[in-house]
């Protein structure tokens, strides 16, 4: 199914990692010195990580499956999807801002999507 590429067109969005986890230090009342401390990360890089500025690795999303207890694969997964939605946003603005015939760009943003 092709997606009509318009000016009211929505963009797809995705949850950061950041935003998952700051309602876990919420839902579970840790404090950021200490969750920075069991993951052994800086205060301000967990900072960064909760208002989505910085992003999770593989060895961060082990780390907090150790610490938190929620598989190491849903953060990576929801890092990824974030980072592709973002990346295909940021590549469909371009691609409308250079010109490009709708047709073309539905089959760049296709491609990309495979």
């Amino acid at each position: 199914m092709k997606r009509r590429l318009d000016q009211n067109h929505i963009p797809p969005v995705a949850m950061h990692p950041g935003e998952l986890l700051r309602n876990e230090i919420k839902e579970r009342g840790l404090k950021q010195t200490d969750l920075a401390d069991k993951l052994s990360i800086s205060q301000p890089f967990l900072n960064g990580l909760l208002r989505e500025k910085k992003k999770i690795s593989i060895e961060l999303a082990i780390k907090l499956e150790e610490v938190l207890g929620i598989e190491a694969e849903l953060w990576v997964k929801l890092q990824r999807l974030f980072d592709k939605i973002e990346t295909r946003n940021k590549t469909e603005i371009s691609l409308q801002n250079l010109n490009i015939s709708s047709q073309k760009r539905e089959s760049i943003l296709g491609a990309m999507m495979a």
